[in-house]
């Protein structure tokens, strides 16, 4: 191929890229924000936070530790919330797979009922409130419907009692959640109507047939995506779910509330979670709850976390050059086809996720050196890496969560309105000050989780065996503060261009 043809080859790939959208366009809002001072003092001032955020809590931390306080919420308030959920899950979910078959692909409710309210919404609600998803779930509330009309017609039970393997612990969770990041980030016009019904039926199928298969309880903690993300970052909010009794899981003999449950593959002691008694307690308290988690629980939440940040890494310059040079050995293998720039996005999105494996690795295994102490299980450590990615998430979606909440009531009276309202009412500077927060808050949360850890693990070299963590959360910040200021703020001095998200 001619100099020119590889610029022509080059030129078309780029517009091909650019037709295959992301669901969601993390900053909802239009302008840009100037910034006071250059960039570069912002990243560094923040990592002086969190690298400070680690000295006091070394000076200020003592091993041990205390149990947190829990207030419980009045019984009445509980079931009355319980039973709206539930309706509303139902109507939320199973609506919008009706409008997507019946109205089609000109409405964009379903859409915005899915990747906007569920995908990226549920877990900052889980986040700043608590999780709802045990009575909100579509599917405990059918299989519960057809637990009942089974019961009516003389059986016993509805499930094939199919022991679940022990072996395959939340990877199924982990497969299903790449499944639905790459469909969020990658697949084109993923946000149509008749794909989200696809894509939203073939879930119900599949987790139906999963819950019927090895029974509700194994299935929804190990391998139903939402039930498994939602309970992770549920354990940040202030409102949790614990066990009035004193029973104990029958899987790890550990009290058994819903977080440590959760943390438990093997735990069959409630059919119910949903049912356990709601209570108040201080935020992000819920993750010292944390006693069993292994390695498909890191690999999940360091998913996440990979996810958010690569959405973000396609709108700068890296990302473009990570997508240029992917480009030229791809499409001379596949030619210029969609199949071909779907891969460059898929290997692009797969080498990322692996750089952020890898670095949580390389940080457990020095932090196992630096101790001469058996670390805790890999996902306890990956736990304390949920504040920082409910940071990242709040940074990054937040204005999309606030546009779809104002977008919601029009579209259930007309599903037809397909104009997203503005957000020219929310100044891009409180969008830039919020990140800034949200992102060093969470940083700042998982410093002290990280330390409590080592106090536990390594109590006389916890210090020293926290710095590969604190290392790595620091480098975090300054690259998601980056990736977060680069579609909205302008470096002092330069002239802002309108236009520009």
């Amino acid at each position: 191929m001619t100099g020119s043809g590889r610029l022509r080859a080059a030129a078309l790939a780029a517009a091909c890229l650019a037709l295959v959208p992301g669901v969601v366009s993390a900053h909802a809002i239009g302008g840009t924000f100037q910034l006071p001072v250059p960039l570069w003092l912002y990243l560094l001032g923040a990592a002086i936070a969190v690298g400070a955020s680690f000295v006091v809590t070394s000076l200020v931390t003592r091993a041990g530790g205390q149990a947190y306080a829990t207030r419980p919420v009045p019984d009445s308030m509980a079931r009355a919330t319980r039973t709206i959920l539930r309706i509303v899950g139902l109507a939320w979910w199973y609506g919008a797979i009706s409008v997507a078959f019946v109205v089609g692909d000109i409405s964009p409710l379903p859409g915005v009922l899915f990747w906007i309210g569920i995908w990226v919404g549920l877990p900052i609600v889980a986040a700043l409130i608590g999780n709802a998803w045990p009575s909100l779930s579509p599917f405990r509330t059918t299989f519960a419907g057809i637990e009942w009309l089974a019961q009516r017609r003389g059986a016993r039970r509805v499930d094939l009692g199919v022991a679940y393997p022990p072996g395959l612990a939340r990877w199924p969770a982990v497969a299903l959640l790449a499944a639905g990041m790459w469909a969020e980030l990658i697949l084109p016009a993923s946000d149509a109507a008749l794909t989200v019904g696809l894509l939203l039926a073939a879930y119900t199928v599949l987790t139906l047939a999963g819950m019927v298969a090895f029974g509700q309880i194994a299935w929804l903690r190990n391998a139903e995506l939402f039930e498994v993300e939602l309970a992770w970052f549920g354990h940040i909010g202030p409102i949790g779910r614990r066990s009035s009794s004193a029973a104990l899981c029958e899987g790890c003999g550990e009290a058994c509330s819903v977080e440590r449950c959760v943390d438990c593959p093997e735990c069959s002691t409630a059919a119910e979670d949903g049912e356990r008694s709601p209570v108040l307690r201080p935020w992000i308290a819920g993750l010292t709850d944390v006693v069993r988690a292994g390695w498909s629980d890191a690999a999940f939440i360091i998913l996440v976390l990979a996810g958010v940040t690569y959405d973000g890494l396609r709108e700068t310059a890296f990302g473009a050059a990570l997508l240029g040079w992917l480009l030229p050995p791809i499409t001379g293998a596949f030619g210029i086809t969609l199949t071909a720039f779907l891969l460059v996005d898929t290997v692009a999105f797969a080498l990322v996720v692996a750089a952020f494996l890898a670095a949580f690795g390389w940080v457990l295994w020095l932090t196992g050196r630096i101790g001469a102490s058996t670390v805790a299980p890999p996902g306890v450590y990956a736990a304390t890496l949920l504040p920082i990615a409910a940071g990242y998430l709040i940074a990054h979606y937040l204005t999309l969560v606030i546009q779809g909440a104002v977008w919601l009531p029009s579209l259930l009276v007309d599903p037809l309105m397909s104009l997203a309202p503005e957000l020219d009412w929310i100044p891009v500077a409180l969008v830039w000050y919020l990140s800034v927060a949200a992102i060093v808050g969470g940083h700042v949360a998982g410093i002290v989780l990280a330390h409590r850890l080592a106090m536990r693990d390594t109590p006389r070299r916890a210090t020293v065996a926290g710095l590969p963590m604190v290392a790595l959360m620091i480098a975090y910040t300054v690259l998601s503060l980056w990736i977060i200021a680069q579609p909205i703020v302008i470096e002092p001095g330069l002239t802002p261009v309108t236009g520009l998200r």
